[in-house]
C-alpha cells in the first residue's frame, strides 16, 4: 500500500495548534533525538509520537509510514553495527575477517540511529498530516520570513507528490492494459519503467503551464501582498513552546551536566 503526505482533516487539539507551534515542536524533537543516545529512551520518545498521532486522528498514516521506514531502518542497522569495534563481540568474525564482527555496542548504535531516523521522519510526517498548507505558509512567511517565493515552491513541491504518484498508478494501469509487462528480474523492470516517463513529463509540463497562467492572473509576485486570513499563535502555542524548551534544556542537562 502506498503511503501519502495529505492534510488530514480533522478537530483534534493537535490540529488546533498553530502551524508555528507544530513546526516548533517537530524541530523539538529532531533536537532531542539528536541529545539522546540509547535505544531505550529513543523509543519511547517515537511511542509517545505514535501514541499523538492517535490522539490527532491520524495514527493510521503514521503507522504506514513507520512501517515503510523499517526497511531503511534495518538498512542503516546493518551498516551501522560493522563501523563500531568497541564492546563485547557477539557474532563473528564472519567469513575469517577479524574487523568483520558484530559487537554488542555496535549493535546498541545502529539500533539508536535507526530508532533516531525513524522518529524525525515521524514527528515531521505528524506535521504535515495535521497543518493545512496555507497554515504552512503563512508561519513560513509571517513568522519565519521566509521569501514567499521559496515558501510557495516547497508547499507546491509537497502538495504534487500524491498527485504524482498517482497518475505514476494511472500510467501504469493503462500501460498494463495495452499488455504492456512490468514484471521480470531488476533489469526487465528498469527498463519497464520507460515507457511511464514520457507522459509522466508531458503531464507535469502541462500542469506547470497551467498553474503559471494561474498564478499569473491572480498577480503572484506583484508587491503590496496582502492575505485574506491570519493565524496568530495564542496562549495554549506559547505555553506548548515554552515547554518544549523547558524540555530540551532539561535534556541537555542530564546528557551533558
Amino acid at each position: 500500500m502506498s503511503v501519502t503526505i495529505e492534510y488530514v482533516p480533522a478537530s483534534s487539539p493537535v490540529h488546533r495548534l498553530h502551524a508555528l507551534t507544530k513546526l516548533a515542536a517537530a524541530l523539538a524533537v529532531l533536537t532531542i533525538s539528536l541529545l539522546l543516545r540509547d535505544p531505550l529512551s529513543l523509543s519511547v520518545l517515537l511511542l509517545s509520537l505514535l501514541g499523538l498521532s492517535a490522539v490527532a486522528g491520524v495514527g493510521r498514516e503514521t503507522l504506514l509510514a513507520v512501517k515503510g521506514l523499517f526497511k531503511v531502518a534495518l538498512i542503516l542497522i546493518f551498516l551501522q553495527v560493522f563501523f563500531v569495534t568497541e564492546g563485547n563481540v557477539i557474532v563473528g568474525p564472519i567469513a575469517g575477517v577479524s574487523w568483520l564482527a558484530v559487537t554488542d555496542a555496535g549493535l546498541l548504535f545502529g539500533i539508536a540511529m535507526a530508532l533516531r531516523m525513524t522518529t524525525i521522519v515521524t514527528s515531521f510526517l505528524l506535521f504535515l498530516l495535521t497543518t493545512p498548507m496555507r497554515s504552512t505558509v503563512l508561519a513560513l512567511v509571517e513568522y519565519l520570513k521566509v521569501p514567499y517565493d521559496y515558501a510557495f515552491l516547497f508547499i507546491t513541491s509537497l502538495r504534487f507528490i500524491p498527485t504524482f504518484l498517482e497518475e505514476v498508478r494511472l500510467i501504469r494501469e493503462a500501460q498494463e492494459a495495452r499488455a504492456h509487462d512490468f514484471g521480470g528480474g531488476s533489469l526487465a523492470r528498469l527498463r519497464a519503467i520507460f515507457p511511464l516517463a514520457l507522459p509522466l513529463v508531458n503531464l507535469s509540463l502541462q500542469r506547470a503551464e497551467r498553474m503559471a497562467m494561474a498564478m499569473e492572473t491572480r498577480g503572484f509576485g506583484l508587491p503590496g501582498r496582502t492575505y485574506y486570513r491570519t493565524e496568530k499563535p495564542g496562549a495554549v502555542d506559547m505555553a506548548v513552546i515554552a515547554g518544549l524548551l523547558l524540555v530540551i534544556a532539561v535534556i541537555g542537562l542530564w546528557q551533558f551536566g
